[in-house]
């Protein structure tokens, strides 16, 4: 059968010369089928020697005949071919975020045929999760709740207001009603400064000096509030552990003497110390860690 397009002597010279030339490997097999088309191969031995199907081996040669060596010797891809650009599909996705967000059912075939209208073409099936893979979105199956549950935080702040009630019952039968019963939140926090070099940019060559002598010197705010009257008591200490909030403890018991103080803290160490001394009219109790904000 006479070949349609058949490479001469002269073409076979640039071809080879253009061989030498490359030093990709892509392209190497490109010019190694042109080659072999020229020293008479078959389609079947150019398919074993270079990997490439039938249908893609006659379309590189149409094209080398149609467009020039540059057509097969040269790199066509080197930019980004997306439809969109990082910054545009970070947008086209915010719609369907916030909708998400909202509690909506996200389609992706939806998704799927407004990013082709969007681009005003169509897309192949796989490139809508392309996209929404290249931005960190995956597919999983969501954790299932009653529809008429309560957030997490309302749960949370309703076994705080059971447990204040039942703390305060227990007072009650136990002591009755003399003293006022006062509801406080307590926590610490430090307030302190170090001295320490941080990396900068400079020449190749060259390091920057400054002067720098590491200081560190901190101190603590303990302090315990009531929301309701406004009322608190502050200490500033050295250190946050067991002495410190033993000391805290006994200021705050002194100026409220008549009181009963419902002390709320979070679950730090010195909270739960063995050895912290807890005045008669204070009780302690610990709140959840979603609320240890």
């Amino acid at each position: 059968m006479k070949m349609k397009y058949k490479i001469s002597a002269e073409q076979y010279a640039e071809i080879k010369a253009a061989q030498k030339r490359n030093r990709d490997k892509q392209i190497e097999n490109r010019l190694k089928l042109l080659a072999l088309r020229y020293e008479g191969k078959s389609l079947d031995e150019i398919a074993d020697a270079t990997g490439f199907h039938h249908a893609h081996i006659s379309n590189l040669i149409r094209k080398y005949f149609e467009e020039g060596l540059s057509a097969v010797s040269e790199k066509h891809y080197a930019v980004n071919r997306r439809n969109m650009s990082i910054e545009e599909e970070t947008a086209f996705l915010e719609q369907y975020r916030q909708s998400g967000e909202a509690g909506h059912i996200l389609d992706v075939r939806e998704m799927k045929m407004a990013y082709e209208e969007r681009v005003g073409h169509s897309i192949g099936s796989s490139q809508i999760y392309r996209v929404l893979e290249r931005h960190g979105w995956r597919k999983v199956m969501p954790r299932s709740k009653h529809p008429k549950k309560a957030s997490e935080e309302v749960i949370e702040t309703q076994k705080i207001k059971e447990k204040v009630k039942e703390l305060q019952t227990e007072i009650h039968n136990r002591r009755g009603n003399s003293g006022k019963i006062r509801l406080m939140f307590q926590d610490e926090a430090g307030f302190g400064r170090i001295n320490k070099p941080k990396y900068c940019w400079c020449e190749k060559g060259t390091r920057p000096s400054v002067p720098c002598h590491h200081i560190r010197e901190y101190r603590y705010a303990y302090g315990a509030a009531e929301p309701l009257t406004g009322e608190s008591c502050f200490l500033i200490m050295p250190y946050c552990n067991t002495v410190c909030m033993n000391l805290f403890l006994r200021e705050l018991s002194n100026q409220f003497p008549d009181d009963i103080v419902l002390l709320c803290c979070d679950g730090a160490a010195w909270h739960k110390s063995k050895m912290l001394d807890i005045p008669e009219n204070i009780v302690f109790f610990t709140f959840p860690p979603i609320h240890r904000k």
